[in-house]
């Protein structure tokens, strides 16, 4: 494979950096990803009038453990024999499928990243080296998003099984779940919720 020499100007001199394989693979994988999430955010922009879509373009940005699951799903799915928008589709296709069952958050709470002094590190190792000092406000973040996944799936299983504000006798109040999966209630609602609590 021929070198990548990139000339930058550098305390004004023009230097020659050649970029080796693993340079190249590498910056290879980082803009497929973001063109992959690029797709995936203009996909999920184009659904947007579509009442069974629960996820909007910028919740790809607001917690980038669901565009990692997508990718990931992206992946998995991945054949030769089907145009790259087919696999957008049918990941999305997926979500939809998959967003209606608890275990899917708690597939995201798995997959939030922690991120400490602007490295993305694993939430052990950033707990161990945080906690030689104090709990970082990154680590708190990641945590409280952690518990927020798993609220929400603690919220659909209740209302699976039958014990939540819906089946009341009087009927008249419906739970959050519920109107999450009628695709009526934005889960950065739930978010932003200083309870955690439905926000209203």
């Amino acid at each position: 494979m021929k070198d990548l020499q990139i000339e930058r100007t550098i305390n004004r001199q023009k230097t020659t950096i050649t970029l080796t394989d693993d340079e190249l693979g590498k910056a290879y994988r980082i803009m497929e990803r973001r063109y992959l999430d690029e797709d995936f955010a203009n996909a999920l922009a184009d659904a947007a009038q579509d009442p069974d879509t629960r996820f909007h373009s910028g919740h790809l940005e607001e917690f980038p453990e669901l565009s990692d699951w997508l990718c990931m799903c992206f992946d998995d799915f991945y054949d030769a024999n089907m145009g790259h928008n087919d696999l957008i589709e049918l990941t999305l296709n997926h979500l939809h499928n998959e967003s209606l069952k608890p275990q899917f958050f708690l597939t995201l709470s798995e997959m939030v990243p922690a991120v400490c002094m602007g490295v993305e590190k694993d939430m052990a190792d950033c707990e161990q080296d945080c906690g030689r000092y104090h709990r970082c406000s990154s680590i708190a973040e990641a945590n409280d998003r952690i518990v927020r996944w798993e609220t929400l799936a603690s919220l659909i299983s209740t209302h699976h099984n039958g014990s939540c504000s819906c089946n009341k006798e009087d009927g008249s109040v419906e739970c959050p779940a519920a109107k999450y999966l009628k695709g009526e209630w934005d889960i950065t609602a739930f978010f932003h919720a200083d309870d955690g609590k439905e926000a209203v």
